[in-house]
């Protein structure tokens, strides 16, 4: 419920800002949060994983100096680093703004936004490190509730607000309602920092506040650095799509660009959702050789985030039209064929399942690591190639089109090595019935794009009858002994979760 909450504040603030903003402030806007989304991952650098691990492990010892002395360390470190980081974007907002900015006045905003925003890297990093100290204490509640409801509840309200009343009622510049919107990354940070400072406060005994710190520099260190590495080179953390488009194309591709990305969210909302759950599933069944059991839980899994995938994908490759109108209205025109090209890269990530915890978590995280060295490096070779105006395709379509290939073949190879390695991969026999639901939906939201038109009227009954005819397809074709597995599994984690965040 977490990631379905983020997901859907996030899209509200997306669609709202986008038809406030519009396509070019909504543009500098989105460089402005991934450059500082970075420097945010620089600050973490890794302490936050390396936290979790040293407060699960001192709290299963009974070391209660141990409990205190990893989240000192933590929070010292992510810290000093967070600090660094500002300190380098304040002397050089204005060299790294004329990377992505297109002309003069453009890297004079980005650089000012950049140091209006800088505040976001330290307090977001502090606010990660005390959400996983409280995932060391084996619940998931607490830091759901700071970093998946507090912090985005926080920007879309505060946001929306600010953004309304500069728009409507001070009838402000555009310059003024982008330091709004930047200002509120930094307040919604702020808020899920203090509400995951309280939470972990509550959560501490009485003999780890006693407790003299224990504290382990080194090794904390030395585990932090390489999960820093694998969390910054992933394709979601740095959000590579933004700054190639930012520095080889234009502010208006990035903006279309944006919206595109966004219209894929619901697509991939039950993918997101899924993986806390799996991951200490994969690793428990790993411990104790349940290879077969692990194999099968892991097809099941994968049906299902097809059958909840598959459709709305098959919607905004059929329709693309109707959803960039409906969310972005005219300045998003253009934005169409490149919801239909993401659609293509983002069914093989989610027609693959969650297979990188499959590799991680039974004890190969460097290779998710040289995965993510692999694909950000083709990410910038393909990018650099097709981006450029000038180029084999130019502009935000090359931008699509590099991120449809990246992301189909590194979840292909995943596959191939969770089948090699590990010796499971996540087609099972029931894996035709999402395909042939969605094959049977989107033949008949077609007909109906065919025979009636593009008005919006005529696609929404397209998608009325399709969803149905969706449903009665899997109805037809039933729910299978492993599909009802999982779903008491799931269900049995979620209410343990909830009794534990009481």
């Amino acid at each position: 419920m977490g990631q379905i909450s983020q997901r859907v504040l996030s899209y509200g603030f997306t669609f709202i800002a986008f038809r406030i903003l519009g396509r070019l402030s909504f543009g500098l806007y989105r460089q402005v949060v991934q450059i500082l989304s970075i420097g945010a991952q620089l600050g973490l650098i890794g302490y936050n994983y390396a936290a979790m691990r040293w407060v699960a492990r001192a709290r299963a010892a009974e070391d209660h100096g141990g409990v205190k002395g990893a989240a000192r360390v933590a929070l010292t470190c992510a810290g000093g680093a967070s600090v660094f980081v500002v300190l380098i974007v304040l002397l050089l907002a204005e060299p790294i703004a004329s990377v992505f900015g297109d002309d003069a006045s453009e890297v004079d905003s980005l650089a000012f936004l950049l140091r209006v925003g800088v505040l976001y890297v330290p307090l977001f990093a502090m606010m990660q490190v005390l959400r996983y100290c409280t995932q060391g204490y084996k619940t998931m509640g607490p830091s759901v509730i700071a970093g998946n409801i507090v912090q985005p509840a926080a920007r879309f309200l505060i946001g929306v607000t600010a953004l309304g009343v500069g728009y409507f009622v001070l009838d402000a510049q555009s310059e003024d309602l982008l330091v709004a919107a930047v200002a509120t990354l930094i307040a919604s940070a702020g808020l899920g920092m203090v509400t995951a400072g309280w939470y972990l406060r509550r959560m501490l005994t009485a003999e780890e506040r006693r407790a003299e710190a224990v504290t382990e520099y080194g090794p904390m260190t030395r585990f932090a650095l390489p999960q820093a590495g694998a969390s910054l080179l992933g394709i979601q953390s740095i959000g590579p799509g933004v700054l190639l488009l930012g520095a080889f194309g234009s502010t208006s591709d990035v903006g279309l660009f944006a919206i595109a990305v966004s219209l894929q969210g619901p697509g991939t909302v039950f993918l997101s959702g899924i993986v806390n759950i799996w991951a200490p599933v994969v690793s428990d069944l790993h411990e104790k050789g349940e290879i077969e059991r692990l194999g099968s839980l892991y097809q099941t899994i994968n049906r299902w985030v097809a059958t909840f995938s598959f459709p709305v994908f098959a919607a905004l490759l059929i329709v693309p039209e109707l959803f960039v109108r409906l969310f972005a209205g005219p300045e998003g025109q253009g934005a169409e064929e490149v919801v239909a090209i993401l659609v293509i890269g983002n069914l093989f990530y989610t027609g693959t399942g969650p297979t990188g915890y499959v590799i991680s978590m039974t004890g190969r995280p460097g290779l998710n690591f040289i995965n993510s060295i692999v694909s950000v490096v083709l990410y910038i070779a393909l990018g650099a190639w097709l981006v450029p105006m000038d180029g084999p395709l130019g502009g935000v379509v090359g931008m699509a089109i590099t991120d449809s290939i990246v992301t189909a073949l590194v979840n292909s190879a995943r596959v191939i090595q969770a089948k090699f390695l590990v010796g499971v991969q996540p087609f099972g026999t029931t894996f035709y019935k999402p395909v042939v639901a969605t094959l049977a939906g989107a033949a008949v939201l077609g007909a109906f794009k065919l025979v009636l038109g593009s008005s919006i009227p005529s696609e929404l009954a397209g998608l009325a009858v399709g969803a149905t005819v969706y449903l009665v397809a899997l109805r037809v074709m039933g729910l299978d002994a492993e599909e009802r597995m999982v779903i008491d599994r799931v269900k049995a984690r979620a209410f343990k979760n909830r009794g534990k965040s009481k």
